[in-house]
């Protein structure tokens, strides 16, 4: 059963009251869904028919629940509010700071703000729907409103600023219960888990298993893109987890969220290809079309860089231009005669000289066989006609 969500505020009122504080200090430097969820909280504050949770935040926000969870950490951080999570990392405890007393006191002790306890992460991930959660408004300890002043902004409709840069995501510490709980809970990440234990040739660790949680929980990666992440890196011999976040991060910063875009991203970026832009003078990023030329020249035909490179000289000796199609057809006929190393070419091309040379045996018998075509017979009336016509009688 959920948790009741506790907001509380010292009077009812029909339009949200800002710090000016906040706006001065805080808002220009966050990003818009952060301002957002802010002040939603605000409004939930003073109006406790409002449902409160993870779920029903990103609902009435339009934002996803993990730019939810990014913005209560992002405020943590900047000391505009506090939360504190139970031992097996749930959310527990959101405090509101009052703003305009905050250089009176530490804020981390304000006793003001409101207690909010929220549905844990994980049982979100697992597609459960959380009921709609009560919401009770107690008096405030000194009986004023909170954040209230003079000089407050009455702000009835918000409309948030554009986005900054992106806050980095907090890498949490993930307890041994809470990844117990996802292995139990997640059929993919036990799987996960076996596969890169299996992969690496040992059991994770307590601290290794901290990578692949975050990578599935908070980045949101899906188990086939984490195995083909962990088949990429260690198949670069780099093993170790730092190592691995990095790379998740910058694909997750990317938007990269399937295996068929991670691949298309390596295949663009780690030179697998350099060759052939070289060859080509290309600085642009391959065509949908050309890469799947390229693909059938190193994944099916399995040529080298070297081959292929050769067949783009070619190409540009024979056509002054860049193109992918008469590479094509080269390392086709190649492919076809068994070419797998720049000597094969080599002979291929020393052996069509030879026979292309006047003289030759080879050419020779094409002469004579081109000379050897049937005699017609022609008939009596027919010879006789040819000599009228020879001799101007015709």
């Amino acid at each position: 059963m959920d948790a009741k969500i506790t907001l509380s505020y010292g009077s009812k009122s029909a339009s949200t009251v800002v710090s000016n504080n906040f706006i001065d200090k805080y808002m220009t430097d966050a990003r818009g869904s952060d301002v957002k969820v802010y002040i939603y909280l605000l409004r939930c504050v003073q109006n406790p028919s409002f449902p409160v949770s993870i779920e029903s935040i990103a609902d009435a926000l339009d934002e996803t629940e993990k730019d939810i969870r990014t913005a209560l950490k992002y405020w943590d951080k900047q000391h505009v509010l506090s939360v504190s999570c139970s031992r097996d990392g749930k959310i527990k405890d959101i405090t509101l700071h009052d703003l305009d007393e905050q250089d009176d006191r530490d804020i981390r002790d304000s006793n003001d703000g409101s207690n909010i306890t929220i549905l844990s992460d994980a049982k979100k991930r697992s597609g459960r729907t959380a009921p709609v959660t009560e919401v009770t408004a107690p008096t405030m300890m000194d009986g004023r409103p909170y954040g209230r002043r003079a000089t407050d902004v009455m702000i009835p409709e918000y409309t948030a600023p554009a986005a900054a840069e992106p806050t980095p995501i907090v890498k949490p510490s993930y307890s041994s219960t809470m990844i117990q709980s996802f292995r139990t809970e997640y059929h993919e990440f036990d799987e996960l888990i076996d596969y890169i234990e299996n992969l690496l040739g040992t059991t994770m660790s307590q601290r290794s298993l901290q990578t692949p949680a975050f990578i599935f929980e908070e980045l949101g990666f899906p188990a086939d893109l984490i195995k083909f992440l962990y088949d990429y890196c260690v198949g670069k011999g780099k093993r170790t987890n730092s190592y691995i976040e990095k790379v998740a991060r910058e694909w997750h910063s990317k938007g990269i969220n399937s295996v068929e875009a991670a691949r298309f991203e390596i295949e663009e970026f780690t030179g697998k290809y350099g060759a052939v832009k070289t060859a080509f003078g290309l600085t642009r990023n391959f065509g949908e079309a050309e890469l799947s030329y390229l693909r059938r020249w190193y994944d099916e035909y399995g040529f080298s860089d070297e081959i292929v490179q050769d067949a783009c000289n070619k190409t540009l000796l024979s056509t002054s231009r860049p193109s992918f199609e008469y590479a094509d057809k080269i390392l086709t006929e190649w492919h076809r005669q068994g070419v797998h190393t720049l000597d094969d070419i080599k002979n291929i091309t020393s052996a069509f000289r030879a026979a292309s040379k006047p003289g030759s045996p080879q050419r020779t018998a094409k002469n004579n066989q081109s000379l050897q075509f049937a005699q017609r017979a022609y008939t009596e009336e027919e010879i006789a006609a040819f000599e009228k016509k020879k001799l101007g009688i015709l």
